[in-house]
């Protein structure tokens, strides 16, 4: 299963990378995410792991992750080291006018109570991606 999508925000590359990379700002515009943990202190670097605290279809989830593709300002990507869905998340950040494009994408396998209700399962992920996307750009482009 793969969901894609992408806005552009008003916004420099920097304001938007800087924002998002810092995974302690997820609880502000995920809706899904309620607490997370890092395991070392300060900016994440490749290597570092981190667990989110999520509430997803009723149910509440610990989804430890990896930084496993990071290149500052342009992409980012953190993978799933355990839980109930195998998944990866990634993250492009590209110049345009007046802004940036901000593009995320979220792969996974469900399986189990997931793999049944795979389509319904997509169908909600994809709208609270594009959700999260509209949410980072009101709150960004709020800022002064």
């Amino acid at each position: 299963m793969r969901v894609e999508e992408s806005i552009e925000i008003d916004k420099p590359v920097e304001e938007v990378f800087d924002y998002l990379f810092e995974v302690d700002n997820f609880p502000q515009w995920s809706a899904p995410a309620i607490d997370v943990r890092k395991d070392a202190a300060g900016t994440l670097k490749e290597g570092d792991t981190f667990t989110v605290v999520v509430t997803f279809l009723g149910r509440r989830f610990e989804l430890p992750y990896e930084v496993t593709d990071f290149d500052p300002l342009r992409h980012y990507t953190h993978k799933s080291t355990g839980g109930p869905i195998p998944n990866q998340w990634s993250y492009t950040f590209n110049e345009v006018s007046g802004g940036t494009r901000l593009r995320r994408v979220a792969q996974g396998e469900p399986g189990g109570f997931f793999r049944v209700a795979e389509p319904l399962f997509e169908r909600v992920l994809k709208r609270q991606v594009r959700a999260d996307l509209e949410t980072v750009k009101d709150l960004l482009e709020a800022r002064s």
